[in-house]
Protein backbone atom coordinates (compact mmCIF):
# COMPACT_ATOMS: atom_id res chain seq x y z
CA UNK A 1 0.00 0.00 0.00
CA UNK A 2 1.64 3.40 -1.10
CA UNK A 3 2.37 5.59 1.89
CA UNK A 4 1.41 9.37 2.50
CA UNK A 5 2.60 11.24 4.94
CA UNK A 6 2.46 10.70 9.14
CA UNK A 7 0.33 12.53 11.12
CA UNK A 8 0.28 13.45 14.95
CA UNK A 9 -2.37 11.94 16.70
CA UNK A 10 -1.45 13.74 19.89
CA UNK A 11 -2.60 16.99 18.48
CA UNK A 12 -5.86 18.85 19.57
CA UNK A 13 -7.80 19.83 16.86
CA UNK A 14 -10.70 21.78 15.82
CA UNK A 15 -14.22 19.99 14.11
CA UNK A 16 -12.54 21.26 10.78
CA UNK A 17 -8.99 20.41 11.88
CA UNK A 18 -10.29 16.99 12.41
CA UNK A 19 -12.47 16.71 8.83
CA UNK A 20 -9.55 18.74 7.08
CA UNK A 21 -7.18 15.56 8.68
CA UNK A 22 -9.83 13.14 7.24
CA UNK A 23 -9.14 15.05 4.15
CA UNK A 24 -5.15 14.86 4.01
CA UNK A 25 -5.30 11.04 4.86
CA UNK A 26 -7.50 10.52 2.29
CA UNK A 27 -4.70 12.48 -0.13
CA UNK A 28 -1.98 10.48 1.24
CA UNK A 29 -3.64 6.94 1.35
CA UNK A 30 -6.12 7.28 -1.68
CA UNK A 31 -6.98 3.21 -1.47
CA UNK A 32 -6.27 2.21 2.21
CA UNK A 33 -9.72 3.19 3.93
CA UNK A 34 -11.88 2.76 1.05
CA UNK A 35 -10.66 -1.08 0.72
CA UNK A 36 -10.90 -1.91 4.53
CA UNK A 37 -14.52 -0.48 4.18
CA UNK A 38 -15.46 -2.21 0.82
CA UNK A 39 -14.05 -4.96 2.13
CA UNK A 40 -16.56 -5.25 5.15
CA UNK A 41 -19.57 -3.65 2.73
CA UNK A 42 -19.70 -5.44 -0.25
CA UNK A 43 -20.29 -8.87 1.27
CA UNK A 44 -22.47 -7.72 3.09
CA UNK A 45 -24.62 -5.48 0.83
CA UNK A 46 -24.78 -8.49 -2.01
CA UNK A 47 -26.12 -10.60 1.05
CA UNK A 48 -28.41 -8.69 2.13
CA UNK A 49 -29.51 -8.34 -2.05
CA UNK A 50 -29.32 -12.11 -2.13
CA UNK A 51 -31.26 -12.98 0.69
CA UNK A 52 -33.87 -9.91 0.25
CA UNK A 53 -33.82 -8.99 -3.50
CA UNK A 54 -33.29 -5.09 -2.41
CA UNK A 55 -29.90 -3.74 -3.42
CA UNK A 56 -28.17 -0.55 -1.51
CA UNK A 57 -30.50 2.27 -2.64
CA UNK A 58 -33.50 0.31 -1.39
CA UNK A 59 -36.43 1.92 -0.41
CA UNK A 60 -39.13 -0.43 0.68
CA UNK A 61 -37.83 -2.92 3.42
CA UNK A 62 -40.28 -3.59 5.92
CA UNK A 63 -39.98 -2.38 8.91
CA UNK A 64 -39.15 -6.11 10.38
CA UNK A 65 -36.42 -6.27 7.47
CA UNK A 66 -34.85 -2.74 8.68
CA UNK A 67 -34.76 -3.46 12.23
CA UNK A 68 -32.92 -6.81 11.30
CA UNK A 69 -30.55 -4.31 9.06
CA UNK A 70 -30.05 -1.48 11.59
CA UNK A 71 -28.96 -4.66 13.76
CA UNK A 72 -26.20 -6.24 11.58
CA UNK A 73 -24.95 -2.66 11.11
CA UNK A 74 -24.79 -1.66 14.43
CA UNK A 75 -23.28 -5.03 15.83
CA UNK A 76 -21.32 -6.11 13.19
CA UNK A 77 -20.61 -4.07 10.18
CA UNK A 78 -19.50 -0.75 11.54
CA UNK A 79 -17.58 -1.77 14.73
CA UNK A 80 -14.89 -3.70 12.58
CA UNK A 81 -14.66 -1.15 10.07
CA UNK A 82 -14.20 1.11 12.92
CA UNK A 83 -12.00 -1.40 14.35
CA UNK A 84 -9.69 -1.56 10.74
CA UNK A 85 -9.71 2.42 10.62
CA UNK A 86 -7.99 2.88 14.11
CA UNK A 87 -5.42 -0.07 13.52
CA UNK A 88 -4.72 1.89 10.09
CA UNK A 89 -4.84 5.09 11.65
CA UNK A 90 -2.30 4.25 14.47
CA UNK A 91 0.20 2.39 12.30
CA UNK A 92 0.34 5.89 10.35
CA UNK A 93 0.50 8.01 13.07
CA UNK A 94 3.60 5.88 14.35
CA UNK A 95 5.26 6.23 10.91
CA UNK A 96 4.51 2.59 10.30
CA UNK A 97 3.57 1.78 6.29
CA UNK A 98 -0.29 0.51 7.02
CA UNK A 99 0.01 -2.68 5.63
CA UNK A 100 -3.04 -4.92 4.81
CA UNK A 101 -2.93 -8.37 6.09
CA UNK A 102 -1.85 -6.73 9.42
CA UNK A 103 -4.52 -4.18 9.53
CA UNK A 104 -6.98 -6.73 9.39
CA UNK A 105 -5.58 -9.45 11.83
CA UNK A 106 -5.55 -6.39 14.21
CA UNK A 107 -9.08 -5.28 13.66
CA UNK A 108 -10.36 -8.98 13.17
CA UNK A 109 -8.65 -9.30 17.08
CA UNK A 110 -10.10 -6.72 18.67
CA UNK A 111 -14.21 -7.16 16.76
CA UNK A 112 -16.00 -8.92 20.09
CA UNK A 113 -15.21 -6.12 22.37
CA UNK A 114 -15.63 -3.63 19.85
CA UNK A 115 -18.64 -5.17 18.77
CA UNK A 116 -19.47 -5.26 22.54
CA UNK A 117 -19.34 -2.07 23.42
CA UNK A 118 -21.50 -0.98 20.30
CA UNK A 119 -23.76 -3.24 21.48
CA UNK A 120 -24.52 -2.17 25.04
CA UNK A 121 -23.72 1.31 23.73
CA UNK A 122 -26.99 1.52 21.03
CA UNK A 123 -28.98 -0.44 23.53
CA UNK A 124 -28.87 2.15 26.04
CA UNK A 125 -29.07 4.86 23.43
CA UNK A 126 -32.04 3.74 21.93
CA UNK A 127 -33.72 3.17 25.74
CA UNK A 128 -32.63 7.07 25.92
CA UNK A 129 -34.18 8.03 22.67
CA UNK A 130 -37.34 5.93 23.48
CA UNK A 131 -37.61 7.38 26.65
CA UNK A 132 -37.71 11.19 26.30
CA UNK A 133 -35.49 11.53 23.29
CA UNK A 134 -33.08 14.03 25.04
CA UNK A 135 -31.72 11.14 26.62
CA UNK A 136 -30.85 9.33 24.14
CA UNK A 137 -29.18 12.51 21.95
CA UNK A 138 -26.87 12.42 25.58
CA UNK A 139 -25.80 9.15 25.70
CA UNK A 140 -25.01 9.28 22.01
CA UNK A 141 -22.44 12.02 22.86
CA UNK A 142 -21.16 9.93 26.08
CA UNK A 143 -20.85 7.18 23.93
CA UNK A 144 -19.73 8.88 20.78
CA UNK A 145 -16.19 6.84 20.76
CA UNK A 146 -16.73 3.90 22.13
CA UNK A 147 -15.72 1.57 19.33
CA UNK A 148 -12.72 3.17 19.32
CA UNK A 149 -11.58 3.09 22.83
CA UNK A 150 -12.71 -0.68 22.57
CA UNK A 151 -10.06 -0.99 19.16
CA UNK A 152 -7.37 0.52 21.11
CA UNK A 153 -7.15 0.15 24.73
CA UNK A 154 -7.07 -3.20 25.27
CA UNK A 155 -9.30 -3.45 27.60
CA UNK A 156 -13.37 -4.81 28.37
CA UNK A 157 -16.38 -3.34 26.76
CA UNK A 158 -16.86 -1.66 30.08
CA UNK A 159 -14.14 0.17 30.34
CA UNK A 160 -14.21 0.74 26.99
CA UNK A 161 -17.96 2.93 27.42
CA UNK A 162 -15.87 4.29 31.01
CA UNK A 163 -13.38 5.29 28.30
CA UNK A 164 -15.68 7.38 26.11
CA UNK A 165 -17.74 8.94 28.94
CA UNK A 166 -14.36 9.92 30.15
CA UNK A 167 -12.61 11.72 26.91
CA UNK A 168 -16.58 13.03 26.07
CA UNK A 169 -17.82 14.30 29.54
CA UNK A 170 -16.52 17.82 29.28
CA UNK A 171 -16.74 18.26 24.89
CA UNK A 172 -19.95 17.70 24.12
CA UNK A 173 -20.44 20.60 21.74
CA UNK A 174 -17.32 19.66 20.06
CA UNK A 175 -18.18 16.08 19.61
CA UNK A 176 -21.86 17.17 18.47
CA UNK A 177 -20.50 19.74 16.00
CA UNK A 178 -18.44 16.90 14.22
CA UNK A 179 -21.20 14.35 14.67
CA UNK A 180 -23.49 16.85 12.79
CA UNK A 181 -21.11 18.44 10.10
CA UNK A 182 -20.08 14.44 9.34
CA UNK A 183 -23.88 13.33 9.76
CA UNK A 184 -25.20 16.14 7.35
CA UNK A 185 -22.28 15.76 4.51
CA UNK A 186 -23.45 11.59 4.81
CA UNK A 187 -26.91 12.50 4.50
CA UNK A 188 -26.50 14.14 1.68
CA UNK A 189 -24.33 11.72 -0.10
CA UNK A 190 -27.13 9.05 0.39
CA UNK A 191 -29.68 11.44 -0.57
CA UNK A 192 -27.72 12.83 -3.95
CA UNK A 193 -27.21 8.71 -5.01
CA UNK A 194 -30.41 8.11 -4.54
CA UNK A 195 -31.78 10.83 -6.57
CA UNK A 196 -30.06 9.50 -9.59
CA UNK A 197 -31.98 7.12 -12.10
CA UNK A 198 -30.26 4.05 -12.14
CA UNK A 199 -33.35 1.64 -13.22
CA UNK A 200 -34.04 -0.77 -10.50
CA UNK A 201 -32.30 -0.99 -7.33
CA UNK A 202 -31.33 -4.48 -7.88
CA UNK A 203 -29.36 -3.65 -11.11
CA UNK A 204 -26.06 -3.79 -11.40
CA UNK A 205 -25.64 -0.60 -11.99
CA UNK A 206 -27.52 0.58 -8.97
CA UNK A 207 -25.95 -1.93 -6.94
CA UNK A 208 -22.41 -0.95 -7.70
CA UNK A 209 -23.12 2.82 -7.24
CA UNK A 210 -24.90 1.85 -3.97
CA UNK A 211 -21.74 -0.18 -2.58
CA UNK A 212 -19.58 2.66 -3.79
CA UNK A 213 -21.73 5.19 -1.68
CA UNK A 214 -22.20 3.21 1.41
CA UNK A 215 -18.63 2.64 1.18
CA UNK A 216 -17.82 5.77 0.97
CA UNK A 217 -20.19 6.95 3.66
CA UNK A 218 -19.02 4.63 6.23
CA UNK A 219 -14.93 4.70 5.72
CA UNK A 220 -15.83 8.71 6.19
CA UNK A 221 -17.45 8.20 9.44
CA UNK A 222 -15.15 5.64 10.94
CA UNK A 223 -12.10 7.93 9.86
CA UNK A 224 -13.82 11.05 11.65
CA UNK A 225 -14.26 9.35 14.80
CA UNK A 226 -10.86 7.40 14.86
CA UNK A 227 -9.39 11.11 14.61
CA UNK A 228 -12.33 12.37 17.06
CA UNK A 229 -11.02 9.66 19.52
CA UNK A 230 -7.42 10.67 19.44
CA UNK A 231 -7.66 14.41 19.68
CA UNK A 232 -9.72 14.03 22.97
CA UNK A 233 -7.37 12.32 24.19
CA UNK A 234 -4.71 15.18 23.38
CA UNK A 235 -7.19 17.80 25.61
CA UNK A 236 -6.53 18.15 28.92
CA UNK A 237 -8.73 15.53 30.86
CA UNK A 238 -6.66 12.86 29.51
CA UNK A 239 -2.94 14.34 29.92
CA UNK A 240 -2.64 11.69 32.45
CA UNK A 241 -2.83 8.41 30.05
CA UNK A 242 0.16 7.92 27.31
CA UNK A 243 -0.88 8.69 23.97
CA UNK A 244 1.28 5.96 22.28
CA UNK A 245 0.02 3.18 24.61
CA UNK A 246 -1.59 0.22 22.44
CA UNK A 247 0.30 -2.76 24.14
CA UNK A 248 -2.16 -5.23 22.14
CA UNK A 249 -1.29 -4.04 18.95
CA UNK A 250 2.81 -4.47 19.10
CA UNK A 251 4.28 -7.38 17.07
CA UNK A 252 1.13 -7.40 14.31
CA UNK A 253 3.62 -6.22 11.52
Amino acid sequence: MASGQQIDLAKQRSVGGILGATARLYRGYPLLFLILALAVMAPFELGVLAVTGYGPLRRHESTGTSLLLLLLRTSLITPLIAALHMQAVIAIGDGRRPLLRAIAMGGLSVLPVVAAAEIAANIAIAVGFIALVIPGVLLSLRWAVVAQAAAVEGEGWLDALRSSQRLTSTHYGHVFGLSFLAGALATAASLGARTIPLGSTAGVASVAAGIAVETAIASFAALTLALLYFDLRARPQTAQRSKREYPHLRDLD
